[in-house]
């Protein structure tokens, strides 16, 4: 495994702090990649795949609120705009023009939003199975959610459910799942703030986009799915990569919804023929 130097970092954004690690190799710039977790997930599922593209990349990761070391608090907004928002002022932060945006699950629509407002500063899109075409909460769940008792039973549900349980459903082949990774993914649960602010998540959270706004995103983009996924499944991928002008699918066979976790490496060296420039020949 390289050798990397990593930055625990805070921005500030909309009066809360969001933690995120500044990963580089060396002094010098080069191409900036923008990691996304998804849903009850946090920058932790990337810690295989940043070692491997180090040598290529400067590397940022992010905890969007209320997972991870992000504030959780329910003055805040979990819109999936300002998550995209998060993306753009780290850039700023850090004065980079344009980085690849690379997401899993949630955090996949969340980069494909991104590309929809700031196509400016989008290099390239990498998805991992991400969300797509999931509407917007109806009304009854909306009321539902405002209900006093309903972060009680939200609490209830996930801690009947249980992480092992939880990556079960996520994982093809469960014998890695391992303690550190539960021990990780519960971590945020144990904060009992954080069940009121999955409440309100459910509430302010827009839509995916539509076929009629994904048809108008441009940028590059390489989608990347388990032929096993049982969280969102593959035929998804298909009719995503119709609706993109300019994406292209792989799947893999025996692999479930995690893929950061699931097949890192094999990741990493697709990710890092895509991102590189083709050499052209001479003749």
């Amino acid at each position: 495994m390289n050798q990397f130097h990593k930055e625990q970092k805070w921005l500030a954004h909309n009066g809360i702090n969001i933690s995120y690690q500044y990963y580089s190799s060396s002094p010098a710039p080069k191409p900036a990649i923008v990691f996304v977790h998804g849903l009850f997930s946090s920058k932790f599922c990337y810690r295989f795949m940043i070692p491997e593209l180090l040598e290529h990349f400067d590397i940022f990761t992010f905890d969007y609120p209320p997972f991870g070391d992000s504030d959780k608090t329910c003055t805040y907004h979990f819109t999936y705009q300002n998550f995209a928002n998060i993306i753009v002022e780290l850039l700023d932060k850090h004065n980079i023009p344009k980085a690849t945006i690379a997401g899993h699950s949630m955090g996949g629509q969340i980069a494909l939003l991104c590309a929809h407002l700031f196509p400016e500063r989008v290099e390239k899109l990498i998805l991992f199975a991400p969300s797509t075409y999931i509407k917007k909460a109806n009304k009854m769940m909306h009321t539902v959610t405002m209900l006093p008792f309903f972060p009680f039973f939200l609490k209830r549900f996930l801690y009947k459910k249980g992480a092992y349980e939880a990556l079960l459903e996520c994982v093809y082949d469960p014998q890695m799942i391992n303690k550190e990774m539960i021990q990780e993914y519960m971590r945020p649960f144990l904060k009992e703030e954080m069940f009121q602010c999955l409440s309100k998540m459910i509430r302010d959270r827009e839509g995916d986009l539509t076929s009629e706004y994904l048809q108008k995103i441009n940028s590059e983009c390489l989608v990347f799915w388990g032929k096993e996924d049982r969280v969102l499944p593959v035929s998804l991928g298909y009719q995503l990569v119709q609706d993109l002008p300019a994406a292209s699918l792989e799947t893999f066979e025996k692999i479930g919804h995690l893929l950061p976790e699931e097949i890192p490496y094999i990741l990493t060296d697709k990710i890092k023929q895509f991102c590189t420039p083709q050499k052209r020949a001479t003749s």
